[in-house]
């Protein structure tokens, strides 16, 4: 490899090598309310918590992909039926936008796939579930936010399914014609470390 091509590949690699070597990992937890579309379900609280990463790719953008486990689902307004409890491994890439370099106010958006802990591909295959919810979801997610210096992080977001968690479509909470799909409200805090 000739010395300009060395210099040329130095030079492309250089910034995401200084973004990686500013790579933190960090925690987060809040409070979820969610809500099946088309049922005759009420909105549900639950919690989210979990961990991320904090990748700076530039002075204004930050790849964050997270791992949380996600409560969601309905409560029941009838005698007819019970409550929906859907838990969820969330698997979320969203991506940072900061209004100033590297801190405070920032817009999330990014992408999320939804793993039902209960109903998921494992037990359908064994033939071991109970309900008749999906067992992913993929959800796209935005939102805002405002990190302070030390770390700590306040975020409110909404995310959206884009599965219907009627897997079956037998279910009579379903009465509209149409896709059940979650939409979750989230407002939550998060801290990242330094190493």
């Amino acid at each position: 490899m000739g010395k300009v091509t060395k210099i040329f590949v130095f030079i492309l690699l250089m910034p995401v090598v200084m973004g990686f070597s500013q790579t933190r990992p960090g925690i987060k937890m809040g409070l979820n309310r969610s809500k099946i579309s088309k049922t005759e379900l009420d909105s549900k609280s639950g919690i989210y918590v979990g961990g991320f990463v904090h990748i700076p790719i530039t002075d204004y953008y930050v790849l964050q992909p997270e791992v949380l486990y996600s409560r969601q689902g309905g409560n029941s307004n009838s005698n007819e039926y019970s409550d929906v409890n859907i838990d969820y491994i969330s698997i979320g890439i969203p991506n940072k936008f900061y209004v100033r370099p590297n801190k405070g106010f920032h817009f999330i958006i990014g992408m999320g796939l939804d793993i039902n802990i209960e109903n998921n591909f494992v037990n359908l295959t064994n033939f071991n579930i109970d309900e008749e919810i999906s067992p992913v979801d993929i959800s796209i997610l935005g939102g805002v936010g405002y990190e302070f210096g030390f770390g700590l992080i306040l975020e409110a977001r909404y995310k959206q399914g884009t599965i219907s968690i009627d897997f079956l479509g037998e279910d009579n909470l379903y009465e509209e014609e149409g896709s059940n799909l979650n939409g979750v409200f989230q407002i939550g805090a998060a801290y990242k470390f330094k190493l």
